[in-house]
């Protein structure tokens, strides 16, 4: 065999591009990897800081409504599902909990109906997630004139992933709360306070 006679041994043809066809080959089952870790990390979390398992659950809801549609508003944007984006959909994950976590847990830390605490907890802390929202967002505006596909990509997923996490967290969670949300830390399970 002519190859195996070369200096070396046998020969391989290469070029970049072949890395970056790799790359496309697995980039979903690492999205899909990746993101569910994290998606499994903001459960066990959540159990754990929450410690109330419906709260939790709702809080990762939320946390995944607003992942889903992050993946939606990419694919109208058309946006390709490569090695940048994937990053900043962990990424994503890691800010949108933010934003439902803490309406969840100072849900559970007020007293009354259902509706009541809902009221009482965005009053508490509603400003406060608006205000890291918006500074987040003001953070990462004056990337939106980079000509950078790196940097717009980054824009555009910071940018839903406020818009959408806080929807969630502010709009959806109270909402759910309301709805299905469990009794206070500092009321029995019949609702009489302790």
């Amino acid at each position: 065999d002519a190859q195996t006679e070369l200096p070396g041994g046998r020969c391989v043809p290469y070029t970049r591009d072949f890395s970056t066809w790799e790359t496309f080959k697995i980039i979903k089952q690492e999205m899909l990897l990746s993101t569910g870790l994290c998606l499994l990390a903001v459960l066990i979390i959540t159990m754990a800081l929450i410690a109330h398992p419906l709260t939790s659950l709702l809080v990762f809801v939320c946390v995944l409504m607003t992942i889903v549609d992050i993946l939606g508003c990419m694919h109208m944007w058309g946006l390709a599902i490569d090695s940048v984006s994937v990053i900043q959909l962990v990424i994503a994950v890691g800010l949108s909990v933010d934003y439902s976590a803490h309406i969840g847990h100072n849900f559970m830390l007020q007293t009354g109906t259902r509706e009541e605490r809902v009221v009482k907890t965005l009053g508490d802390i509603g400003a406060a997630v608006l205000c890291g929202a918006i500074s987040t967002f003001l953070g990462v505006m004056l990337l939106v004139l980079s000509k950078s596909y790196v940097f717009r990509v980054l824009f555009q997923t910071f940018f839903l992933t406020v818009v959408l996490g806080v929807s969630h967290g502010l709009l959806l969670l109270p909402a759910l709360l309301s709805v299905i949300g469990p009794a206070s830390y500092k009321e029995s399970p019949n609702g009489e306070s302790k």
